[in-house]
This record gives C-alpha cells, sequence and structure tokens, in this order.
C-alpha cells in the first residue's frame, strides 16, 4: 500500500508515540524519513513526529497501521465565494502568518528534531506575534490537510447550535410591535422549565388524539386546565398574568414533540397511511516532479454526437476538458460533455482528475486494475485558461484544496503546450477517425456534411477517448528519458504511465490525497433540491433517496406541511447519484437515483436536457388533429340530434310524467335486450315467446330464463 503526503492512518505500535490517527505530512526518501501529526479532538497543541519510513512500511505491511479517513468538518466544504469576506481575510492572515514557515525545506524536518524550534521563535519575532498563536495556525494547518482553508475561522461552531440555553432574568424573544405610543405592552415572561413540562402535558392530552385540533384551541384549553388560578389571579388584581404567550407555547410545543410524531399522533393509522405517510416511492515545489503542475484546458472536439434517446437527433460538437500532469505527460483526467468552455465543465474534469478512475472506467464497460490509470492525486499547482474563470477577480480565486492558481494570459496557448500537444495527439489517433468527425477543416461548399454521418452518441465517444487515454499514457515518449534517471536506473520504458509510477514508488513527488466526498463536495457544481414527499427531487423527473434512517420521517413531513430546498453537488457525467447536505450542520451525502427514475440511469447531463427539451416540445405541440376533430363533430351532431328528437316528442302533462316508473321501464328494456332477434330462427318464434311471457306475468322471470336457456341448447 502506498504511503502518500496528506494521507491518513489508523497507527499503532509505532516507536513509544501515542495510538490514534496521523496524517502524513511530508516524506524524506532520501533519509529514510517521514513526518506524522497525530489528529486529536482537544485544544491541546500537538508537535508533529518523525519516524523511520522503511518501519512505517513494515508496520502497514504487518497490518499495525492501517490506512483511514479523516472527515472534515462542514464549515470547510463549501465553495469559495460562498465564504464572507471577513472570513476570507481572516483565513488569509492566518495563512501568511505561517506561510514562510511551511514554504521552507527543512522546516518539518527542524520542528520535528528540536524542542523548542529557533525558526518559530524567530519568526515570531519577526511576526511581532506570540509563539502560541504560531503553533495555533500550524495544528490547523496540518490537521486539516494543509491547505489555506484549513485557516478558515470555525464561526459555524459557535453559538451552541441545537442546544437549550438557560434563561435569564431578560425576555428571550422577539418583542411585540406596537406604532402607537400611548399603549404599553406587557413585557412577558421566560418559559421555566415547570411551563414546559405543562406544555407536554397540554399537548399530550389536547392534542394528540388522533384528530387534527388547531394550535390555537390547545393553547386555550391549557389555559383554562393549568392556569385557572394565575388567570384568576391577575384578573382580581387588574395585571397581566405570568403565563406562557402564544408564540412561546407554539415554539415549545413544535420543540418537545418530533414532528413527524406529531403528524401520527394527529390522525388515525388509517388516514395517515393512506394520505399522511411519505409515499413509496503544500510545502512549495523546489523542482520539477510530478504533481509540481496540472495544465487544465478545453477543445471542441472535431466530431458530431446524436442524441442516446433518438439517435437521428443530432446534438452537435461535445467540448473536451483535459488534465495533463506538465512533468510526466500522464493525462490525469478528463471530462466530456455538451457545456461550453466554463468553470462549470472545467471542475468536472478536476474531480475526475483528483478522483480514482476504475469506477469511472466501469461504467463505460471498460475494466481497469488502480495501476492502470493511477491518477487520484491533487497537485500543487494548477494552469488553466482566463476562459475557465472567467469572474469576478478570477485571478483571486483560489481552487479548493490546491495551493495555487495560475492563469494563462490572453492568446498565449504556448503556455499550456503540454495539455494542447495531448489534444493534437487525440485528435489524430481517434477523433479524425469517427463517423460525424469534421477532421479540423471548416466546411466546405461541395464537402458532404459531416453532420449527415453522426452515429455516435456522448457516452460511446467518452469510450473511446478513455481507451484512447489509456493508450497514450503507455506509449513511449523519448523526452521522458532524459528527464530522470529513474526510469534508467529501474530499466523502465519511457512512459508516462512508468514516469508517473516510479516517482510515486521513490516519494519524489509533489501530490496530495483528498477524501473523495470532499473533493465532490467542493468543487461539484452547486445546485438547489427539494425534499418531497416522493423523495429528492432535482427536477419534475428525476428523485433520488439515501440509506438514512430519517428519509422516510422526512418524506412524512414534506407529505403534511411542503417541501423545503437543499443544498446538492451534481456529477454532469452520471445522474445515477448526486451529493446532498441533508442538515445544514453537516457534510454531504450520497444519494441514489430512485426506481420510478430508473430512464435517467448513468445518463450524461446532455441527454438529461435532451429529454427535457423533448418533452416540453410534445407538449408545446400537442394540437388537435383530423381525427380528433372529426371525433369532436361526431359528439356535437349527437348531441343536436338527441335534442331535436326530444321536442319531436308529444309534450307530457307534467314534468312528475318523465320519471315516472323509472325502475319498470329499465327492467323492460334489459328483458328486450335479452330477447333479441338474433336468438331466434324464425321471426314467429319472437312473438310466440313474447306472448307466453305475458300470460303468466307472475312466473315471468322464471320463464325467461328458462326459455333463454332452451334456445341456447337448441343452437350449441
Amino acid at each position: 500500500m502506498q504511503v502518500e503526503v496528506n494521507s491518513v492512518w489508523q497507527v499503532s505500535s509505532l516507536d513509544g508515540n501515542a495510538d490514534g490517527l496521523y496524517r502524513v505530512l511530508a516524506i524524506y526518501s532520501e533519509i529514510d524519513l517521514l513526518i506524522l501529526f497525530r489528529i486529536t479532538e482537544d485544544k491541546k497543541l500537538e508537535r508533529p513526529i518523525s519516524a523511520p519510513l522503511s518501519s512505517y512500511i513494515d508496520l502497514v505491511n504487518k497490518k499495525s497501521i492501517t490506512m483511514s479517513e479523516y472527515e472534515l468538518p462542514a464549515y470547510l466544504n463549501c465553495k469559495e465565494e460562498d465564504i464572507p469576506k471577513t472570513q476570507l481575510l481572516k483565513r488569509d492572515n492566518s495563512y501568511q502568518l505561517i506561510f514562510d514557515l511551511v514554504s521552507l525545506p527543512d522546516f518539518l524536518l527542524d520542528i520535528t528534531t528540536n524542542n523548542r524550534s529557533k525558526l518559530v521563535v524567530a519568526h515570531a519575532d519577526r511576526q511581532k506575534t506570540y509563539v502560541q498563536k504560531i503553533y495555533r495556525a500550524l495544528n490547523l494547518y496540518w490537521k486539516y490537510g494543509q491547505e489555506p482553508n484549513a485557516l478558515l475561522p470555525a464561526y459555524k461552531l459557535s453559538g451552541g447550535l441545537g442546544k437549550v440555553r438557560t434563561a435569564g432574568k431578560v425576555k428571550r424573544g422577539r418583542p411585540v410591535q406596537i406604532s402607537t405610543p400611548t399603549f404599553s405592552v406587557f413585557e412577558g415572561v421566560n418559559t421555566e422549565e415547570h411551563d414546559k413540562a405543562i406544555i407536554l402535558k397540554a399537548m399530550k392530552k389536547f392534542a394528540l388524539k388522533g384528530r387534527k385540533v388547531p394550535f390555537t384551541k390547545v393553547y386555550d384549553q391549557m389555559l383554562k386546565e393549568y392556569y385557572s388560578d394565575e388567570l384568576l389571579s391577575a384578573e382580581s388584581e387588574q395585571r397581566e398574568p405570568i403565563v406562557p404567550n402564544y408564540r412561546s407555547f407554539l415554539y415549545w410545543a413544535r420543540k418537545l414533540i418530533p414532528q413527524n410524531e406529531l403528524i401520527r399522533k394527529q390522525t388515525n393509522k388509517g388516514d395517515f397511511e393512506r394520505n399522511r405517510r411519505g409515499l413509496i416511492g503544500s510545502a512549495t515545489d523546489h523542482t520539477e516532479v510530478p504533481g509540481s503542475c496540472f495544465e487544465l484546458d478545453a477543445t471542441v472536439l472535431d466530431v458530431h454526437i446524436v442524441s442516446e434517446f433518438q439517435r437521428n437527433h443530432v446534438l452537435g460538437r461535445p467540448t473536451l476538458y483535459c488534465v495533463v500532469d506538465k512533468e510526466s505527460r500522464m493525462i490525469v483526467g478528463l471530462h466530456v460533455s455538451m457545456e461550453y468552455a466554463s468553470w462549470r465543465a472545467g471542475r468536472q474534469a478536476l474531480v475526475n482528475s483528483f478522483t480514482s478512475k476504475k469506477q469511472y472506467c466501469d461504467r463505460f464497460g471498460i475494466t481497469i486494475e488502480e495501476a492502470e490509470w493511477p491518477c487520484n492525486h491533487i497537485p500543487q499547482r494548477l494552469l488553466c485558461d482566463r476562459g475557465e474563470f472567467i469572474c469576478k477577480d478570477a485571478e483571486q480565486l483560489a481552487v479548493p484544496l490546491i495551493g495555487h492558481l495560475s492563469i494563462a494570459p490572453p492568446y498565449r496557448a504556448d503556455w499550456k503546450g503540454i495539455v494542447e500537444r495531448r489534444f493534437k495527439i487525440l485528435n489524430d489517433t481517434l477523433v479524425h477517425q469517427l463517423m460525424g468527425t469534421t477532421r479540423g477543416r471548416h466546411y466546405i461548399r461541395g464537402d458532404r456534411d459531416p453532420r449527415l454521418e453522426a452515429a455516435l452518441t456522448l457516452n460511446e465517444v467518452t469510450k473511446m477517448l478513455i481507451d484512447a487515454v489509456l493508450e497514450h499514457n503507455s506509449a513511449i515518449f523519448e523526452s521522458l528519458a532524459a528527464q530522470s534517471t529513474l526510469l534508467v536506473e529501474s530499466d523502465l520504458k519511457p512512459t508516462p504511465l512508468n514516469y508517473w509510477m516510479i516517482h510515486l514508488h521513490k516519494h519524489r513527488h509533489a501530490l496530495i490525497k483528498a477524501n473523495e466526498a470532499d473533493i465532490r463536495a467542493r468543487l461539484l457544481p452547486s445546485v438547489t433540491v427539494s425534499m418531497t414527499s416522493k423523495g429528492i427531487r432535482l427536477n419534475k423527473d428525476m428523485y433520488y433517496q439515501c440509506e438514512r434512517e430519517e428519509f422516510d420521517t422526512w418524506k412524512t413531513i414534506a407529505r403534511n406541511t411542503g417541501s423545503w430546498k437543499l443544498e446538492a453537488r451534481i456529477d454532469q457525467d452520471n445522474s445515477s447519484f448526486i451529493y446532498v447536505r441533508l442538515q445544514s450542520d453537516e457534510n454531504f451525502t450520497r444519494c441514489e437515483l430512485m426506481k420510478r427514475s430508473s430512464i435517467f440511469e448513468e445518463r450524461h447531463a446532455a441527454d438529461v436536457v435532451f429529454f427535457e427539451d423533448w418533452k416540453k416540445l410534445q407538449i408545446k405541440n400537442d394540437k388537435p388533429g383530423k381525427a380528433s376533430l372529426e371525433r369532436y363533430d361526431r359528439k356535437n351532431e349527437t348531441i343536436k340530434n338527441a335534442k331535436e328528437s326530444l321536442k319531436s316528442e308529444l309534450p307530457l302533462a307534467s314534468k312528475v310524467e318523465r320519471t315516472k316508473d323509472m325502475k319498470e321501464r329499465r327492467r323492460q328494456m334489459i328483458l328486450d335486450n335479452r330477447l333479441a332477434p338474433d336468438d331466434f330462427e324464425h321471426p314467429g318464434e319472437l312473438s310466440n315467446t313474447i306472448a307466453e311471457i305475458s300470460n303468466g306475468a307472475g312466473n315471468r322471470k322464471k320463464k325467461v330464463i328458462s326459455l333463454l336457456k332452451r334456445k341456447r341448447d337448441e343452437k350449441l
């Protein structure tokens, strides 16, 4: 198992150090040493420790040390633009306080080998601050992954969210607003513990009796039942009664009784099941090594694609985002979509670059081992176009998790020569050989329109691009042989994959690991979803669910009290899942697509958009046709004839006659239909049968049944 910078391990039996969770801060393979930091939840300041790298790896192989994960606090998983400027300023000031220290290549060695680091003391003097402040910032930086955002102030953890506070003498809550100065308003009293007990008792007695009762009525009954003495005393003394007001009662009633229980107890079991329950349904680099810099760029592919739903519908040319490691020439990630070049699509490529590729390839029917595409790391620096960050203060937009962002000047493609060269390779080896390709040329009069030859879907093009990337990463590039002696020393072919792997194995890289859930939470496009009675709704047709125990309870609440909005992250490459922040103080939870929305299983965002557009057009273009108009005319003609026939009938003496003997007439009609002429071989038989029935009116029913049976048997 590979030991990498920023990875988290469960450590035991390590040279007398305390057992627990540790983060790898640095690896010095030349001197057989690595630096660790113990992750704890107490406020005591910790110092990094050092350990022999070879001994550490031996313990890993013996399973005494196992790889683990550390979930970052929820307040760190937010977009840069959502962080208040005051918090950003505090973060930047804290980072500047320690920047000179963490930038020193030997700082971690110094702090682990000296009980009192002279570097920290001297730095504190220069900054005109105290040493403990420096160490507090360093502890946060090490604990939360060695990134600037680790120093964000934890304001969201302040204030005792969800905790019940003890009331003082001052009345809590919003005061009653009165515009007229002549009126005086009783300030009210705080709700004490005995008042809460009474509110709970009143709710159980008056509100939870199998039927819905208005809160106003329950409040009135509570005052009469439990505060009658105080009400009478206040009236006799001509003062305001010292009782909880209605707003306090409403607040504590909803707080003391879970909403789901309130919904259940205010109706019977049958009504709940029918109508109320939820429906089923980094230290700076000094040498160029893998991870020093990733290049990100986009290009419009020279091929037209068709819809997954209807292949005769051409969607146009997709956009390919490619991420390449500058040093090794390794294509570390890609993203293909119908989005134009933008930060929305660019960060999808970054997610792909920073996460494991095995599951990604499985989705397209390509089975690989992790070693075939071992790129799930974060670089020290990212180089990209201004087009991906065309927003306010683009140069200052720090990509989450990445230490440094560089933006190439306009019209300077040479700054990203590595990734630009990858585009040419992919076009020459694959794209220009596909049906519907433009071959990089503009359409010339007389040429066959390439759109007419388009036959491949977005998923099919992506699948072939993945194979092309795997082929590229395993291809020989002569220039790599002269960049490092490790390939020659190990007798390895100069391929991007070999260059990447040997440098990882020898710990000569600047790559960092991060939790996949944190990566997706920070980089995936943000959308707003709704918690409904049917599940989590992304749009009109896409519903998601999770394995949380409270999920059915939330659906029940949504059905009875209305839906509510939730923050989510979506993956444009795969609609089968989304990440949702189910509670405001939680991290994102992965939610899977429900069966009712299975048509969108593993669909790309482009196919979802096509489906929505198709449905809109079907509704818009739904106009009455010839057949519908004919049916409409027949209906009107029938109604008209019926009205005319009714008018031609002789008028009745009274309205009563029209409805008189309705049951008898209905029975006679049924009898006439039973004695249809088709049941008799000769016309005279029908008359004889009717005569027989008429002669015995008392036994009419029996005779009819008998005659019908006889006639049926004769025919058989």
